[in-house]
């Protein structure tokens, strides 16, 4: 099969799942070409073992003016790109009927710059739901062919419709051909805002588990327990919840900590001084954004791996995020939320413990739960491996994703469906292209 896989941009450090599932896909036999559409700049390859893939030779990130003034000056450049690429009729194609609001912005003329020919495809994948408006538009102008597969996997299924309101992607039911979920919190939640419910199906990000061998970890001398937190230093991650529990669990128990942050973002600083008022300053370290081979050595080196997610103000919320999995695969004891689809991966006792999301008493009671089973941990290690094999082995996952790619093609479902609710609806997903 021939697919494109449209991203924000690629590649991103904290989206390792697209370069995995491009490799796995290429690796089989596909052909994969990616486009980042989010006009923002790619931070780089996290998984250095997919380099030989040449992934960047297949990719084109859309770049474009942010202000009007730029675009309106750049605009003859991408008016011969397009020339250049598909022939001068191709400017035909370009109706404002069909692009509404991004052509009054210019921002077509940019994205429709970066497909070659017909841009014909088998799928056209759009790795997050915010993408689909513009793979639509340019569907129907002719600048793509192909069946449109949309996934749900966070913001686009949480914040965006927080933001905007139910109906953000009415214009997506009746042209898409299929809809994964990466988990089934969020399949239901889009079920609830008009997915069709008998084609969306729940596909994980996988992960490359020969990359996280299972090394439970082995008696150490140290009298202090190390944890391990990874992603965003964003709201989201309740990275600030964590910090409060684990120096109330050490003044409580009397047991010295040692916490490894890896990751970067706007919360850095305020962690960084969270740490300091909080008197862990000596014992927390703040690594930034690393690769995952070096994530991969910082869970070989932890005791117990942190997964605090919890609702953002704006409304944010996560799968079960990949580092937890991460660590499951390596053998480490987790502790999660009751978060997203967090509970879908930490099953309290059995995989791991749980707490009450942005609730610092109950991580605190987690963290004490998990220090008092540590006679169980082998068993919990074990089972916790086994569970992510089962749901996040790429091989298992990337021959799900063929599947439904191979039944969206076979059951043509591009006709218009219709639609749950009535002409104000309609109306609203018109307004919205």
């Amino acid at each position: 099969m021939k697919i494109a896989f449209f991203v924000n941009a690629f590649p991103m450090m904290s989206e390792a799942f697209i370069a995995n599932s491009a490799a796995a896909l290429i690796d089989q036999g596909h052909s994969v070409d990616i486009f980042g559409a989010g006009n923002v700049a790619p931070t780089g390859l996290a998984v250095k073992s997919v380099e030989d893939h040449h992934l960047d030779q297949r990719t084109v990130n859309m770049r474009w003016p942010t202000s009007h003034v730029g675009r309106v000056a750049g605009l003859p450049g991408a008016l011969g790109t397009i020339v250049r690429k598909n022939g001068v009729a191709a400017l035909g194609r370009l109706r404002p009927k069909i692009y509404r609001r991004s052509m009054r912005d210019l921002t077509a003329f940019y994205q429709a710059s970066a497909f070659d020919g017909d841009g014909e495809y088998d799928v056209l994948h759009c790795q997050f739901a915010t993408l689909a408006e513009g793979v639509i538009k340019h569907r129907k102008a002719g600048f793509l062919k192909g069946h449109i597969v949309v996934n749900f996997r966070g913001y686009d299924i949480s914040e965006t419709v927080a933001a905007i309101g139910p109906h953000v992607y009415d214009h997506i039911w009746p042209e898409a051909s299929g809809y994964i979920a990466n988990c089934d919190y969020f399949r239901r939640r889009a079920v609830n805002i008009g997915c069709p419910e008998d084609r969306i199906d729940v596909i994980g990000s996988g992960i490359r588990l020969e990359n996280f061998p299972f090394e439970p970890a082995t008696h150490r001398e140290e009298n202090h327990v190390r944890f391990l937190m990874v992603g965003r230093l964003i709201e989201r991650k309740g990275f600030q919840v964590a910090l409060r529990a684990l120096a109330q669990f050490s003044q409580l128990t009397k047991t010295p900590v040692k916490v490894d942050v890896v990751g970067d973002g706007a919360m850095r600083a305020n962690l960084e001084s969270l740490a300091n008022d909080l008197g862990l300053g000596a014992s927390v370290e703040f690594h930034g954004a690393r690769t995952h081979s070096e994530i991969a050595d910082f869970l070989r080196r932890t005791d117990v791996f942190i997964a605090p997610s919890m609702t953002s103000a704006a409304g944010g919320q996560d799968a079960p995020v990949n580092t937890l999995k991460e660590a499951m695969a390596v053998g480490r004891p987790v502790i999660g939320t009751i978060h997203g689809g967090i509970p879908e991966l930490v099953i309290e006792g059995e995989t791991g413990v749980l707490a009450t999301e942005n609730d610092v008493d109950s991580l605190c009671a987690a963290i004490n739960r998990l220090m008092d089973q540590r006679s169980n941990w082998p068993q919990l290690v074990t089972r916790a491996r086994a569970k992510v094999e089962e749901m996040y082995d790429l091989d298992r996952v990337t021959q799900k994703l063929v599947t439904l790619y191979e039944r969206t093609i076979a059951e043509d479902n591009r006709q218009p469906k219709v639609l749950q609710s009535g002409s104000q609806q309609k109306s609203q997903a018109r307004n919205l292209l």
